[in-house]
């Protein structure tokens, strides 16, 4: 019978796969980074790096039994650990919501906006600040610009319960790190902002989610998200729109016809990521308008392989690693 491997053993792997990956020069990590970029190995001390890769190495071998493969990276999760602390990032951090539209192309043929902002600032979002912007009934997005889950729908008329949530939660985004655990730094080079956008969502439903998982500007995964607040489902297709039967992070659902905005949707998703080896191109789609809500350069903050260890192969398979 197999012994299985302890927290002292997969550490003393994790210091050799990184002392190995200095040692042979890998992933860039002797040489100095792009003008313009930055990359986890230049900002995070090197003890930190090491047990991030640590982390990854107990995560993975933790839920799939076998462990990753860093030094010659072929899954998604071997893949996006690796480009999570030495692939070079276009600065400003591209993570900041504020910033997504320098990153849309100019001059598509069809029409792609960022989701209008009615207030931004550095400062907690207080009743007085909401009544003083004179929105229209409705629905809305108080927001942090920096973080995942540092978000509140409310709707107007405000009421008081809405008001003291928003208030409370938004002065904590301003002076709660973001990310830390999980290893994103670029999260820790921007200050962070407040701010209120529009809720695009209908009257008759919720807006579905579409994201799209790129590596090497190439599409993975395209993921589509129904139900986040009920019976939530995450179901892939490929970049032919067929159905990959596999399981990401949730449950999938039954697959649905192409609409006809998904290949300006894919076409758009890969101009953004041939600036990055890889991204995640938050999308949505209402009226005749695509919509770009953010990036995300760590999906679940990089620490938590797909479900599907099938998947985890197909997505790394597909993914073309330039580094």
């Amino acid at each position: 019978m197999k012994k299985d491997l302890s927290k002292f053993e997969l550490r003393q792997i994790g210091r050799k796969t990184y002392d190995e990956i200095y040692a042979r020069g890998l992933f860039g990590s002797t040489s100095a980074a792009p003008s313009g970029t930055l990359r986890g190995i230049d900002v995070l001390p090197s003890d930190i790096i090491r047990q991030k890769l640590n982390r990854a190495i107990q995560v993975y071998y933790g839920q799939k039994g076998v462990l990753p493969n860093l030094i010659r990276p072929s899954t998604f999760f071997e893949k996006l650990t690796i480009s999570k602390f030495f692939a070079p990032i276009i600065m400003p951090s591209p993570a900041d919501k504020l910033n997504v539209s320098a990153f849309v192309p100019d001059g598509l043929a069809f029409k792609v906006k960022t989701i209008d902002v009615m207030w931004e600032g550095y400062q907690p979002i207080t009743r007085k600040i909401i009544d003083s912007l004179g929105l229209p009934q409705g629905k809305y997005y108080a927001k942090s610009s920096g973080g995942t889950g540092r978000n509140i729908r409310f709707t107007v008329p405000l009421t008081d319960k809405d008001a003291l949530k928003i208030e409370e939660n938004s002065a904590n985004w301003l002076i709660d790190p973001h990310g830390v655990r999980a290893g994103e730094w670029w999260y820790d080079l921007m200050r962070a902002k407040n701010f209120i956008e529009a809720d695009l969502s209908p009257n008759d439903g919720s807006l579905t989610d579409w994201k799209f998982h790129c590596g090497g500007g190439e599409i993975l995964a395209i993921q589509v998200d129904h139900g986040r607040h009920s019976q939530h489902t995450q179901t892939l297709y490929d970049a032919d729109f067929k159905q990959i039967p596999e399981e990401l992070f949730f449950p999938f659902g039954p697959p649905e016809a192409k609409p006809i905005f998904v290949d300006n949707m894919i076409l758009l998703s890969k101009m953004i990521s041939r600036h990055f080896e890889f991204v995640r191109v938050d999308l949505y789609h209402s009226g005749d308008t695509i919509f770009v809500g953010e990036l995300t350069l760590a999906p679940m903050g990089g620490q938590r392989p797909p479900n599907s260890y099938a998947l985890d192969k197909t997505m790394g398979s597909t993914w073309p690693f330039s580094l």
